[in-house]
This record gives C-alpha cells, structure tokens and sequence, in this order.
C-alpha cells in the first residue's frame, strides 16, 4: 500500500498498563476492532490521507521526530491498520460491502447494541429496566407534572450512566397515552452524508420484540421532499440513540396492543453554526420539518414524539485540550441549563442560538434532534424533569443529558 488512506475512525486517551496511549476504533462498526496506539503514531497515521506515499510520511515523520521510521516498522503498522479495516483498502471494501448488501436485503435492523451496551437477555434487561425506575423512584419525591404528556427528551448516554434519567422521562409515559404512532428524533453522529434527516422503513429489534415501522408516514415525507431522505440509511445499522428510545418504548408500553415507530436520524447542524446560519435558512431543513409538523398536526392526539439526546461532550475524549475541572462543570452545567430553559419554552430558535452564539463549545450532539422536536411537537409548554454530568475521571472528560416532559 503506497498511499495508506485512513477511514474515519474515532481517536480518546486511555489509561493502559499505566501508560497513557490513544484508542483507535471504527465509529460505524464496520469493523469492531480496536487498537492501542501511541501519541507519538497518532501523528504518523495522521498523514495517511490517501496522498502522501510511504516515503514522503517517512520524511515527515525524521522532520518531526528527528529519525526516519524503518520502513519495515511502517509496513507492519500499514498491516496493523489493514487487518483492522481501519484503512480504505480492498480488504475494507470487500468487507463493507457485504455489510451493505445484508442491511439493504432485510426488513428489520436488528439490534447492534444488545450484549454490548444492555443485556441481549430479556429477562435481564427487564431486571435492568426495573432497577432504572426504582432508582428514579427513590431519588426524588416525585409530582407529576400536570397536563397530557406529548413528548419526551430522553438521553442517549448508555444504559449504565444515564438509567435513572431515561427512567424519569419514561415514566411519564404509560398504557393510558392515546399515541399509537412514536416518532423518535435520534441523534446521528457518524453519518457520513449531508442529508439533514436519514429516514428508513426498517422496523427496530431488541430483545424485547420488534417494532414495526410506520411506512405511511415515510412514504408521505418522500413525496414531500425532493431529495433522497434515505440517503445514509446505512447510519441507521449501528446508531445507538434511536435503538435505546425503542427499547424503554418496548418496555414502558408493553402491555399496549397495537402501536408503530417513525425513527429518524437528525443530522449535525455544525455548518450551520460555523457559519452562523440559522436551521431555517437550510432548504431541506425548513422544508422537511415544515411538512412533518403538518403531519403531527394532522394527527393529533394520536402521535407522540420522542428525542433521544445528550447535551454536552467536553474534555480530551472529545478533542479538548484540557481535561474538565469543577469550574468547567459548572460553566457546562450553567450554559446546559440556559438552553434547556428555551425548550421548555419550545423555543427552537432560542435553543439553536443559545448553542450557536458560542460556536457550539459544549459540542451538543442533540442539537439537530433537539430542535426537530420543538419545531414539530404539538405541545404547550415543557418541564426539565432532571440533568446530570457523567465524568470519566481517567479521561477527564463529560457528557451531559437531561430529560423533560411536554404537555398540553
């Protein structure tokens, strides 16, 4: 391989051995590999972009070093990188292929985070399910806000560290809501398209059962929109932050007879705040919420809308210098808390501009899905129903997430 091109794969610090090295791992799990490398490599795969040959990264590399790296240390890394499918070789191509034609030849988009993010056993995630409520039971005295519920934010954060909060937005929700169709605004953070919604008519599986898509609704926003809205289906496979909203629906309504999903996957919204832009001025955008919000409207009680989201990503994991203190906490928890204050107002613009006027510094992943919700929910008013930090003390950084309910 003379011209090495690395994939898009996701880089963090980790402690290992005792040692401080960097994590390499494939974001769209095409490859579920993961390799440990040094700061030092960081900088040599850097330069495999698919350009520069071996030689020139070799020159670049005594440039910076101030020795050449032997070429037979540079094969075994290229090697390394390859049996990994970290790398855009036939190796990858061929694999990912065959991922593509097993996802588009299938109906259902079967579970990619059940063993690895929540138990693949139904009778253990039901003991997880239950422990989450009783946690949420037990940490407040709890007053149902009054009103009829219409929607939720929910996080997307793992099971593990944000339980507690899912539970106190899903239990809001029971057998009593007249909602048959649950539309979930998930975040998409891999998607390699610039498609601002990634639409699919595959129904979701989890060890719980399978729920079925509503394809009316799809096929309405098709004829609706002149783009293709599956462009990116494939971000559907393995995203996380729609499947984990599916699995409380499943087990929060699982006495309710009959009732189908709408899962779309919303895009970042970067470029526009890069630029200053507001969602509005995006076309697509515009058009695509425009018409869905007439679709909620048209449905009325019959529709409920879910947002599967976290708030802020600071810290070294997250392309941070520095690792996060008790002052960043608290300037992430302050800024946090402004902008959750615009949604329950169903502020959308406020929400995106609370975000935008500080070049989205908190890295709000929910942002996009955040204000598709407030853009299209038939609602009055929202209440912040709890926030939380997740700090991940060897990396020193955080995630954020927060849940609330919306009422009528």
């Amino acid at each position: 391989m003379k011209h090495p091109k690395l994939n898009p794969i996701e880089a963090f610090p980790v402690e290992h051995e005792g040692q401080r090295v960097i994590c390499l791992r494939d974001p769209n799990h095409v490859s579920d590999k993961v390799m440990l490398i040094s700061p030092e490599t960081v900088f040599i795969i850097s330069l495999f972009d698919g350009i520069n040959s071996v030689e020139v990264i070799q020159a670049k590399c005594e440039e910076r070093f101030g020795e050449r790296v032997p070429s037979e240390e540079m094969e075994w890394l290229i090697n390394q990188l390859d049996d990994a499918l970290f790398l855009d070789s036939e190796k990858f191509k061929e694999h990912n292929k065959k991922i593509l034609e097993d996802f588009n030849s299938s109906n259902i988009r079967p579970s990619s985070q059940a063993g690895l993010s929540y138990p693949e056993d139904i009778d253990e995630l039901n003991s997880w399910f239950e422990r989450f409520f009783k946690e949420a039971q037990d940490s407040d005295a709890y007053v149902k806000p009054a009103g009829t519920l219409r929607g939720l934010i929910s996080p997307h954060i793992d099971f593990t560290r944000g339980g507690h909060l899912y539970a106190k937005a899903y239990r809001e929700l029971d057998e009593t809501c007249e909602a048959d169709i649950y539309i979930i605004f998930g975040t998409s953070h891999y998607a390699e398209v610039d498609n601002p919604f990634i639409l699919t008519k595959k129904s979701f599986e989890t060890p719980i059962g399978i729920s079925e898509t509503d394809n009316e609704i799809i096929d309405r926003m098709v004829k609706e929109c002149s783009w293709d809205l599956f462009d990116g289906e494939i971000a559907h496979r393995t995203e996380h932050s729609i499947e984990f909203q599916v699995a409380f629906l499943q087990y929060v309504l699982r006495k309710k007879s009959e009732y189908k999903i709408v899962p779309i996957l919303c895009n970042s919204f970067f470029s526009l705040v890069r630029e200053g832009k507001s969602p509005v001025e995006d076309k697509r955008v515009s058009v695509f919420l425009d018409s869905f919000s007439k679709i909620v409207g048209e449905l009325g009680n019959r529709v409920f809308i879910v947002a599967g989201v976290d708030m802020a990503h600071v810290g070294p994991k997250f392309g941070d210098k520095d690792k996060v203190n008790d002052m960043i906490l608290g300037r992430i928890k302050e800024r946090d808390i402004k902008s959750l204050e615009y949604t329950e107002k169903l502020d959308a613009e406020g929400f995106y501009r609370s975000v935008e006027e500080e070049k989205d510094w908190r890295k709000i992943c929910g942002l996009s899905s955040i204000y598709a919700t407030l853009s299209t929910i038939q609602a009055e008013r929202g209440v912040l129903l709890d926030y939380d930090q997740a700090l991940e003390p060897d990396t020193g950084s955080v995630v954020s997430f927060a849940s609330l309910g919306f009422y009528s």
